[in-house]
């Protein structure tokens, strides 16, 4: 009888019938892993390198961005046209992007109807809600229109749904961030050394294997 109550194993360490049933209760209670689980963890892990890479590219190029940058003065001759449109109530100062893709020297247009323009024969309405402010000078701020020889209606945020509609808004969409940082990703690696990214990024991918094993 005692040859059944008990259960000899390889380290010599004896158990009964009863703490091997329990051991085989306990097994089967243990929660399995579906597949379909593990797939999830394998997109959840991907997608958030992903993002941890992105966001450490994004802030490169932004020191890099704040560290390089260089202010730009306004020619002279922009600034006296400036000065000029400021003292007229029917005329607007206009900055034109001409159809082969150049910008002109601002210019002073008078202003018909109180909403229109007309610029080479091409009319252009006025709306006040289009209105850019730029500084020129010495702590001088001027009022001007930016139109597109091909399009009436003034360069402006008005068109905003119309961007997210084609999802092409940049505070929602990241298709334009992330192309930006694929595109400089060879001037990264110059500067950080192709060595140190790919020690960055394994040592990323074996945090997230630990913390999803857990």
């Amino acid at each position: 009888m005692e040859h059944f109550r008990k259960q000899s194993t390889s380290s010599g360490v004896l158990k009964s019938i009863d703490e091997i049933e329990e051991d085989e209760e306990k097994k089967r209670q243990e929660p399995r892993v579906k597949p379909q689980d593990k797939q999830k963890r394998k997109r959840s892990m991907r997608e958030l390198l992903d993002k941890l890479v992105d966001e450490k590219e994004t802030g490169d190029k932004r020191k890099d961005t704040k560290v390089l940058k260089k202010p730009w003065k306004f020619p002279s001759k922009w600034i006296r046209q400036a000065k000029k449109s400021s003292k007229r109530r029917d005329a607007v100062l206009v900055f034109y992007l001409n159809i082969k893709g150049e910008l002109e020297n601002p210019m002073i247009v008078p202003i018909y109807g109180g909403n229109m323009v007309i610029i080479r024969n091409k009319v252009y309405e006025v709306d006040p809600r289009a209105i850019w402010n730029v500084k020129m000078g010495f702590n001088k701020t001027y009022k001007l229109l930016i139109i597109k020889e091909i399009d009436r209606r003034p360069v402006s945020n008005l068109n905003w749904d119309d961007i997210r509609a084609r999802g092409d808004a940049t505070d929602s969409d990241e298709f334009l961030i992330k192309a930006a940082l694929r595109a400089q990703m060879t001037t990264t690696a110059k500067r950080v050394g192709k060595g140190a990214i790919v020690i960055i990024i394994l040592a990323i991918v074996g945090a997230l294997i630990f913390f999803f094993m857990q």
